[in-house]
């Protein structure tokens, strides 16, 4: 069965409500699969009404759609290398962003601010990826590269 992949509409309203994540720490970064990240959201400042932190897991699953989550999957005993370096750059770090790039299907996750920032960047359409990317924007590990000889393009 395919996998019912988010429009441009849906991407806009899904960003609206994770706008309210902003302020959370990253505590950590899990994958499910080669395709799917779950980050652990922490908010440092609020507890709730039982005296803990609040914790929120957002699922990202590459290329089909992401969304907030209680429930606790399992995840892989050993991280694997794009996972780690998603846990080097942006774990304890502030999200300070979420925004859609213009009309597409992209999701951009900002965490830490200045120097220290780092970006998550999701595209939801056919050639699906994850990126991490430095202050600057140049893109430090990605999930899915991809080369195409005929056009002279090597993404990696």
């Amino acid at each position: 069965m395919e996998k019912v992949r988010m429009n441009t509409a849906d991407v806009a309203a899904e960003v609206k409500c994770l706008r309210r994540l902003i302020g959370m720490r990253c505590s950590n970064v899990y994958d499910l699969s080669p395709k799917t990240y779950v980050f652990k959201l922490m908010n440092s400042s609020g507890v709730t009404e039982s005296g803990e932190s609040e914790k929120v897991l957002l699922l990202m699953e590459s290329g089909v759609h992401l969304h907030t989550t209680a429930y606790v999957r399992d995840k892989s005993n050993t991280p694997s290398g794009f996972t780690l370096k998603l846990r080097k750059h942006i774990r304890t770090r502030r999200l300070e962003d979420v925004r859609q790039l213009g009309y597409d299907r992209i999701i951009l996750f900002q965490f830490g601010i200045g120097a220290n920032a780092h970006c998550v960047i999701m595209e939801l359409y056919a050639q699906e990826n994850i990126l991490l990317t430095d202050p600057d924007f140049q893109v430090l590990p990605l999930l899915r590269s991809h080369r195409d000889d005929d056009k002279g393009i090597a993404i990696m």
